[in-house]
């Protein structure tokens, strides 16, 4: 079983729990869902309550359900790990029987050592699972306990704060529930409480458990079966992306005697072997620790071949396992925002779930630029699935994503920019010049220092005569513009009607003769200035206008009209 496979069937089991608290959380909300009942939130609150014991049947069906799936993955994965183990390690004990070195060899599949071990590993295994599944019965009870009574009382703030508009029971329990229902996605649903009080994810303890205990398979397995036939050296595998302490030890030959020289390989080339007490082996982020996708295989001197190797580029190492813990909490991030749109397309909270997919989109462009320039990874769309956001509830929300990016483009005058919300992340994350002038403009539009009647197709065409006029100029004291910020833009625009809120007085904009007149001519020049963000700035002052210069960007950051000094 490589490595990869072994991963993999760990993952298997990790995911089935990633699918039941999904789940478990979609039983919740579809018991919300008649929050637009005509009825006082008290009431309301007391029949939520009254459903608990109907909410629980669910979950002990759908965890009962779930759970044959875990168990019956874990206990492939056991045997595969047992199998795997015993195909790398018998057939040096066999060669050693025939050439007399040992009496005999037990087949395995009479060991009673074998049996012992898997009898211990797979009741650990299952004893994880059933905590596991206790644990998010209780703490999925626990959750819509709170959820509700938080409901109840966020809504009656609500009401008691808005004592000048008429507000229904329904409207503010639809108020409260997209905080609350935001709040439970947060947290989801706990796996596993350890000894100092902290919440697991199941997908996190599972995955921890499962990977600790596939680990362990390989390695009781093998040191059963060389305890009994007098086997002391072992090969620690290897593979890219390990952690840092796995690292320093994968690839060497170590002895369980702890002694230290050198032994030879099949082709009598020799190797070193190290004591096992000096690697990693027993610290919990070491060799063989939690989280570990190591194993040890046995060495015998002269019949073994050194298939695996120490590793040599440390740094690229830990930049690799770096980079997948990154990918995969980007993963959890899309996960984490399918689910919210889940449960507010359970709800049949339309306006909410348009906000929800439109920050799905963000993550999931996030994770696919994340992975796009990083050669070594490759997007795995299995670890981004989630119950319940199936292809109905994800056209549903490409949709609303799209809808919401085309309305919000056409009432700031942004259509000239990207002509959909996929153009726009994709705009985000691989044009950063462009982004920033797109964002400029938003935000000029937004705080009124130009009309969203200007358009972005105007605001990038200024944009495009401030760079071929002013970028490369020398100023009057030898300095040379290099770049302009997008509020030097909306500057040059200015406002161009009294409809741009929250302006009172029409600002008027700068012509390009002034701005010019203002660097190469200036009346006077200002010293440099260091402002309260830590940004520098000095003043050119000409005849109709005053200019703004970073001198440590070297761009122009703003110009005023008709100033002088």
């Amino acid at each position: 079983m490589t490595l990869l496979k072994n991963q993999q069937e760990a993952e298997t089991i990790d995911s089935v729990y990633i699918d039941l608290e999904a789940r478990l959380m979609q039983n919740i909300a579809r018991h919300l869902r008649d929050w637009e009942q005509p009825i006082d939130t008290d009431r309301w609150l007391m029949q939520k309550l009254a459903e608990i014991g109907k909410l629980n049947k669910e979950n002990i069906k759908t965890i009962a359900q779930m759970s044959g799936l875990s168990q019956t993955a874990a206990e492939r994965m056991l045997n595969d790990m047992a199998e795997e183990a015993i195909k790398n390690t018998d057939p040096g004990f066999q060669y050693l029987a025939r050439q007399r070195l040992i009496d005999g060899i037990v087949d395995a599949e009479k060991s009673k050592n074998i049996k012992r071990v898997m009898k211990k590993l797979q009741k650990q295994a299952k004893d994880s699972l059933n905590l596991t599944n206790t644990t998010m019965l209780h703490k999925a009870q626990e959750a819509f306990k709170n959820l509700v009574q938080n409901t109840a009382e966020e809504a009656l703030k609500i009401m008691n704060n808005n004592t000048g508009a008429v507000i229904t029971g329904a409207e503010s329990r639809q108020q409260a529930l997209r905080k609350t229902i935001r709040q439970f996605n947060d947290k989801g649903i706990t796996g596993f409480v350890d000894k100092r009080g902290r919440n697991w994810t199941p997908e996190a303890y599972v995955n921890m458990a499962m990977r600790t205990t596939a680990g362990s398979v390989a390695n009781e397995v093998q040191t059963a079966r060389c305890e009994d036939m007098g086997v002391n050296l072992i090969l620690i595998d290897s593979h890219s992306g390990a952690r840092p302490k796995c690292a320093k030890d994968q690839g060497k030959i170590f002895s369980l005697d702890n002694t230290s020289g050198t032994t030879e390989d099949l082709n009598g080339r020799k190797i070193r072997y190290y004591p096992w007490n000096s690697s990693s082996y027993g610290e919990p982020d070491g060799i063989l620790g939690i989280n570990c996708g190591h194993h040890k295989y046995p060495f015998i001197p002269r019949v073994n071949i050194q298939r695996y190797f120490p590793t040599e580029d440390m740094d690229a190492n830990n930049r690799l396992y770096k980079q997948t813990q990154v990918q995969r909490a980007l993963e959890r991030d899309v996960r984490k925002q399918k689910r919210e749109c889940m449960l507010f397309d359970e709800l049949g909270d339309s306006d909410a779930f348009e906000e929800a997919s439109v920050k799905l989109k963000s993550k999931e462009a996030k994770l696919k630029d994340y992975v796009k320039k990083h050669d070594h990874l490759h997007r795995r769309k299995d670890r981004e699935q989630v119950v319940g956001f199936d292809k109905r509830v994800s056209a549903e929300a490409v949709g609303k994503a799209q809808k919401h990016y085309k309305e919000w483009s056409k009432s700031i005058g942004a259509e000239a920019g990207p002509k959909t919300l996929a153009g726009y992340y994709d705009m985000k994350y691989n044009d950063s010049k462009e982004r920033r002038l797109y964002d400029g403009y938003v935000k000029a539009v937004n705080t009124g220092n130009i009309s969203p009647l200007v358009g972005y197709g105007k605001f990038k065409e200024v944009a495009d005569d401030i760079e071929k006029k002013f970028v490369g100029m020398k100023t009057a004291d030898g300095l040379e513009v290099k770049g302009y910020t997008p509020h030097f833009v909306d500057r040059v625009i200015g406002q161009q009607s009294s409809d741009s809120p929250p302006r009172k007085k029409v600002r008027n904009g700068v012509n390009y003769a002034d701005i010019e007149d203002a660097l190469k001519n200036p009346k006077s020049i200002g010293p440099i200035v260091e402002k309260d963000n830590g940004n520098r700035s000095k003043l050119y002052f000409g005849k109709n206008a005053a200019v703004s210069y970073n001198p440590d960007t070297q761009e122009l950051v703003q110009v005023q009209p008709k100033r002088t000094k």
